[in-house]
Order: structure tokens, then C-alpha cells, then sequence
């Protein structure tokens, strides 16, 4: 029984293996957030039962595995720990204990398959093979959490030697099987070459490498590393020498219920956390009691806690059926809220009452037919300072969108529907922390593909701006200079008989139609009225929004120019404001930066698409001309 690394044949790649980066410290918070998100996914998408069971226990100091112990399970690794250019840093004395961490999963299928299938085979699904044989690969489809094949690199990276061990008891035969893999870099002993990847199994002649069935193997393996499991079908790793000052309990109970208060909420998840000293029990009802106990939570996660307890327990009849979208692509609209339901929203939301929307869609498939789909929004006015939806995809928070602010709001996009969810999902980086219009799983998958990221992460702002919106309507007569066009005129696309627009419409999407986000030919800001003012905010879907707006008013006059005939000087006649004073001033800021604020001038820079402006205490019996032009970057 003895590691072994396969010695490189002349001329063969030579490869440092990098996928752990996914998850770096620039993506997570720390690196035991990366093992929690990766190892809880895996365990619900493995899932054979309505509740899996995750059990964390670590081992650490005085308790770890005695130096004795770990020379057996690690015998024939520690030459090439030590070889140079390997890629460890600061191994660890053989001679003291070994730190481990223990992740096993219960109510889960174990890992299932062909244990001597050596390459990958289109739709066969083995995730033995793909667990220990296969990098950046999945057996996971579409339907799953997971895409990438890369989240069993946690484990090794959680190493200080960047080893694990796998013992697995398989729902299908009921097999008890073990195996060691190691991935380290190229490396050399000797003068003789190695491969990064090094085995603990049974080795065949031609170096082939199987895992252990032996009881008597199997058996002390458990005993030595304080398994819980026994003969239940599931998943035990064990990751030897932990970097146990970074995979600390309190991180681990900090990602657990950052990362997972939905399923927790929902009763499809219990997550135990263990040390020789003591458990805590993370579920249902004792998730807001860990909360509490963390000073750090508190503040952050309480409340939206409680939201996310509402949400569950919603009936169906109390969520508010938005109509669907238009059934070529997803954009927002405030004709999506029916007519009966608007003032209801809006008197709710001003009340500070729990409010639930169902946002209804399809889903477009390059070569396939629309599948109609949706996502749940559950939100409160509650005075919540950042603003910011939290995210929830089939159970997992996808935790750095950068969504739109709605100060004051708290919300919550939850998206549990196949085709929306598989749709995002492929979109995921590997560390599904963010949707990214470029993934490789997604990117020319969907037709307007990007327009569903918008329309999910923008939906919240532009609901809440909707509801919040006081007597403001589009006006069209008051002026607005974009490239010399003024806003009334209509363009040549507005002009198209609306047969010649839905034809050009489908030539885009079927013939691989490459959408970048911006379309020609379409307003990037509207100037609304307001009463005793004017509103300023985001364009048409499909825009970028500007860079910088520069923002000139005076009262209208009979003849001539009325900018030109402002007096700041507040004699009696056209002109007799200056914007900050006598009343006249600027009630509502969101998503932009004041660069310049002068009698009748503004010049203002947007920081966030769903940018709003509001500035209000004109005399209503006057007219207003609001004369608006965009500067780009530097021009002014």
C-alpha cells in the first residue's frame, strides 16, 4: 500500500495544474467558504432523498491523526511533497500530529459507476470517474447545480500537501470503496520526471489504479479519521494536514449560513459542524440562534433571515402573478404589473409590508422552442441601507451580483424554475458566484441570452422604481438634446411597420446573432415630469446607459431660446431660480455622482445603470424646458 506518481514519457506536456484558482481569495471570502459552497452543492445535487445531511468535523492539534498513523495512510508521498518546484509551500513536520477535516454526506447516492473506466464517455454518467480521474469535466447535466468539474479542487487546495481521500458507499450495489489522489505540479526526483497527479489505490500492471474494497482497509481508514459513516450510501473526504487557521469553525459556520440559510430554512439540508470538543447542529430551527451568536451576522443576515422564512411558508395565492414578458426577450416594463395590482403594490411597499412577485418569461434555447419559466421576488421596505437583492439559485446564494441598488428595500430573487434556473446556471463562473454573459456553458446557448441576466438582476430596482414613482410620466414636449434629435421626433426604426421589425428580429436570433448588449436607434435616458419638477432616469433596454449627462433648465418663454434669456441674477421675468435655493432643489439621487451644480445647471456622472434624478420645487404654474446632452468619458 503506497502512493504513486506516473513518471512522464519524453516530450509530454508539462502541466501545473491551476483550476484551483477558481476559487481564490479575490472570489471568496476565504477559502473555507469555497469548500462549504462546493461540497454542499455536490451533496444536494447527489441528493437521493428530500433532506441531505452534510457533516463537517475537524481535527485539529493535540487531536489530530498521530504522526504514525499518517505515515501509513501517506507513505510513498512525502519524496515528492519535498521535490522542488512541486508548488507546496511550507509542508508540514512529519513528526506532529495531522490536522484533517472530515466532509461526509448523508441521503446522497455515493459515487456511482464503473470503477475501471479509464476515459470519458459522452452520455454515460460515472461520477467515480469524474471525481478521481477527470479534470474540468462533469458528470453533472444541465439540470444540476454544478457545470465546470472543477469544485472537487476545494479539497485539495484546503490541503497543506493538496491531498484528499475518498471513501464512498454507492446506492446501486452497495460497494464500500477508498482512494487517495494528490495534484501537486510537474515535478522531478532524481533526474526522473513526474506527472502532478499522484494515487493511493490498488495498482495494476500497467499502473492503472483502483480503489480499495478491503474491510480491513476500509474499516481502519474510518476508525483513524473518527468517521461518522458506516454502510450509508454517500461520500466521506477526508482532507490531511487542513490549513486549519483558515478552515476554522467559526469559517465554516459563517459560509454555512451565509451560503445555504434558504435550503437550511426549507427543511432539504442539515449541516453539522463537529470538533472532539463539540457540535453545533445547523437547521431549520437553529439557524437564527448560530446567527445571533456571530456579531458579524447579526446585522447582515437576521433580517433577511426572517425574510427568507416568509418566503418559504408564502402561499401560492398570496404571490402577486405578473404579465409575461414578451415571449421574444425578457425586458422590463411597467406594463408587466397588471393594472389591478398596481396600487395595491404600491400602498404595500409604502407600508412596510411583505410583498411576493412571480415574474413570468420564456426561455429561448438557440434551435429549440420557447419554454415559458419564471422567478420569484420577495421583498420589504425596511429601511435597508445597502440595497443590494441577494440572489438564490436552487438553494445556493450567488453572492457577487452586482444588481442595482434600491435603498431602503431588502429583497430577494429566488429562482427555482428548470428552465430560468438552468439558463443562469449556465451562465455560472466556476465558483457560481457571479452570472457572466461570456461563459463558455452559455455564451451563443440562448437567443438574447444577455437580456435574461439583465432582466433577473436589474428586476427588483426596476420594480421598486415603478412602485415608488409619484405622478411622473414621460413628457414629450419637454426637450431633450441627444446627438442634435430631440425627444418627440420618432426614428426610423420607430417608423418601421411593426411586420418588417419582428422579420428582423427573428433574422438576429437564427442565424447566430451575436448580442452585445447595445442596440442603435434607442433613447439611453428619458426625462420624466414630476410634479413641480422633473425626473431623469435610465434609457430603453438594450442601452448603455451615459457616461455623463449635462443637465440645463429654465422656464419656457413665448419666443426665442429660454437658456438663453436665464438670468441667474433672479431678476423678475424668464428665469427666477437657482437649483438649491428658494425651494427649488434636488429630491432624489440613486446611481449617480453631483460633478457640477450651478443656478440652472447640473452635470452629473452615472455610477449604475438604473441611475435616477429627481429635482422638484419649480412653480407649477410655469412651464419647464429641461434641455439634456450626454458627454461621454472626457468630452465635454
Amino acid at each position: 500500500m503506497k502512493w504513486n506518481f506516473r513518471k512522464l514519457a519524453r516530450g509530454e506536456l508539462t502541466r501545473d495544474p491551476i483550476i484551483g484558482e477558481f476559487f481564490s481569495t479575490e472570489i471568496m471570502d476565504n477559502p473555507a467558504q469555497a469548500l462549504v459552497r462546493e461540497s454542499i452543492q455536490n451533496a444536494l445535487d447527489a441528493g437521493r432523498q428530500k433532506l441531505v445531511s452534510i457533516r463537517l468535523f475537524l481535527a485539529s492539534g493535540e487531536h489530530g491523526l498521530p504522526a504514525e498513523n499518517a505515515e501509513f495512510w501517506l507513505d510513498g508521498a512525502w519524496e515528492h511533497y519535498k521535490a522542488k518546484d512541486n508548488g507546496l509551500r511550507q509542508l508540514p513536520n512529519t513528526e506532529d500530529p495531522c490536522p484533517f477535516l472530515v466532509v461526509e454526506d448523508f441521503g446522497t447516492t455515493g459515487l456511482q459507476g464503473d470503477i475501471t473506466q479509464s476515459f470519458p464517455i459522452s452520455d454515460k454518467k460515472n461520477s467515480f470517474f469524474y471525481f478521481f480521474r477527470a479534470e474540468g469535466r462533469s458528470v453533472k447535466s444541465d439540470k444540476d447545480r454544478g457545470r465546470w468539474g472543477v469544485g472537487k479542487h476545494v479539497f485539495p487546495r484546503s490541503s497543506r500537501i493538496s491531498t484528499l481521500f475518498g471513501l464512498t458507499v454507492r446506492a446501486d450495489d452497495n460497494k464500500r470503496l477508498l482512494m487517495g489522489r494528490a495534484t501537486l505540479r510537474n515535478h522531478g526526483l532524481d533526474q526522473v520526471h513526474y506527472s502532478p497527479d499522484g494515487y493511493l489505490g490498488k495498482y495494476e500492471d500497467d499502473g492503472f489504479v483502483l480503489p480499495f474494497d478491503d474491510e480491513q482497509i476500509t474499516d481502519r481508514f474510518s476508525s483513524d479519521f473518527r468517521l461518522e459513516r458506516k454502510n450509508e450510501p454517500g461520500l466521506s473526504v477526508v482532507v490531511p494536514f487542513v490549513d486549519f487557521e483558515t478552515i476554522s469553525v467559526g469559517n465554516l459556520k459563517r459560509a454555512v449560513v451565509s451560503d445555504y440559510f434558504y435550503p437550511l430554512l426549507a427543511k432539504a439540508l442539515v449541516v453539522n459542524i463537529e470538533t472532539p470538543d463539540g457540535a453545533t447542529i445547523i437547521n431549520s430551527e437553529t439557524l437564527s440562534d448560530v446567527i445571533q451568536s456571530d456579531t458579524d451576522l447579526v446585522k447582515e443576515l437576521l433580517p433577511q433571515i426572517e425574510l427568507a422564512k416568509w418566503a418559504i411558508l408564502c402561499p401560492e395565492q398570496e404571490i402577486f402573478k405578473l404579465n409575461p414578458c414578451d415571449p421574444r426577450r425578457p425586458a422590463w416594463s411597467n406594463d408587466l404589473i397588471p393594472f389591478d395590482a398596481f396600487k395595491l403594490l404600491k400602498e404595500k411597499l409604502l407600508r412596510g409590508d411583505k410583498i411576493a412577485i412571480r415574474a413570468n418569461l420564456y426561455v429561448r434555447e438557440k434551435g429549440k422552442q420557447p419554454v415559458a419559466s419564471y422567478f420569484d421576488v420577495f421583498l420589504i421596505q425596511d429601511g435597508y441601507d445597502d440595497g443590494r437583492p441577494k440572489f438564490i439559485r436552487e438553494g445556493i446564494t450567488i453572492s457577487d451580483i452586482h444588481a442595482p441598488r434600491s435603498r431602503g428595500v431588502r429583497s430577494m430573487v429566488v429562482v427555482e424554475d428548470k428552465p430560468l434556473a438552468t439558463l443562469l446556471g449556465d451562465s455560472e463562473n466556476p465558483a457560481h458566484t457571479q452570472w457572466q454573459k461570456g461563459s463558455s456553458n452559455f455564451e451563443y446557448k440562448y437567443v438574447y441570452g444577455l437580456a435574461y441576466i439583465e432582466f433577473v438582476t436589474r428586476f427588483v430596482s426596476c420594480l421598486v422604481n415603478a412602485l415608488s414613482a409619484q405622478d411622473e410620466e414621460e413628457d414629450r414636449n419637454i426637450l431633450a438634446d441627444i446627438f442634435s434629435l430631440p425627444l418627440g421626433e420618432p426614428t426610423d426604426k420607430q417608423k418601421q411597420p411593426k411586420d418588417i421589425h419582428e422579420r428582423e428580429l427573428k433574422d438576429k436570433s437564427d442565424n447566430g446573432y451575436k448580442d452585445d448588449g447595445n442596440e442603435p436607434n434607442k433613447k439611453r435616458f428619458k426625462v420624466l415630469r414630476a410634479r413641480g419638477g422633473f425626473t431623469i432616469t435610465q434609457g430603453e433596454t438594450g442601452t448603455n446607459p451615459p457616461v455623463k449627462l449635462d443637465i440645463k433648465c429654465a422656464y419656457d418663454i413665448r419666443r426665442g431660446n429660454p437658456l438663453k434669456k436665464y438670468d441667474a441674477a433672479l431678476k423678475l421675468g424668464a428665469s427666477d431660480f437657482r437649483i438649491g435655493h428658494d425651494g427649488v432643489k434636488i429630491t432624489q439621487q440613486v446611481g449617480l455622482k453631483i460633478m457640477e451644480r450651478q443656478n440652472n445647471h447640473i452635470r452629473v456622472e452615472t455610477l449604475n445603470p438604473e441611475f435616477r434624478l429627481t429635482v422638484k420645487g419649480f412653480d407649477e404654474n410655469r412651464d419647464l424646458y429641461v434641455n439634456v446632452k450626454i458627454l461621454e468619458g472626457n468630452d465635454d
